[in-house]
């Protein structure tokens, strides 16, 4: 029983010691979005499209539009903004996941994970700060406008 037990911890500690030369990293997500230039280009266009939608707004109140065409106008602008967000959206995750693939390629890395899906990881498997450096020096301004 002795030797099964030391059998296992032995297998298990050559597997961890082979799992961690794979090359398993992790990348907040969440800190790249908000902090990278492409995710904060994708806030300010959106920012941008949202004060445009208000001042229209306010300028036909002014104007003194019955309340039902302002409704309907709202109603029209809201849908077009959420348009807007999906579009940016799903750019900035197509340039992201794009990105990832290319700095892992050239990193050696074989799996990287979104530190959100994680219960634990050592930091020192947190690529975050390098894969931001890599993220900004390939973006190009203006790419999540078209």
């Amino acid at each position: 029983m002795f030797r099964k037990i030391l059998f296992l911890l032995m297998f298990l500690s050559f597997y961890n010691l082979s799992v961690a030369g794979e090359g398993i990293v992790y990348i907040d997500i969440q800190k790249v979005v908000s902090q990278s230039a492409a995710g904060k280009e994708a806030q300010s266009v959106l920012e941008r499209e949202a004060q445009k939608f208000q001042e229209e707004l306010q300028k036909k109140q002014q104007a003194g539009e019955p309340q039902s065409q302002l409704q309907a106008y709202a109603a029209e602008k809201q849908q077009e903004l959420m348009r807007k967000r999906q579009e940016l959206a799903e750019k900035f995750m197509r340039l992201l996941q794009e990105n990832i693939q290319k700095f892992s390629k050239d990193k050696g890395y074989s799996l990287v994970v979104d530190k959100q899906s994680l219960l634990y990881a050592n930091p020192k498997y947190d690529r975050t700060e390098e894969f931001l450096k890599y993220f900004d020096s390939k973006y190009k301004k203006g790419s999540l406008k078209n």
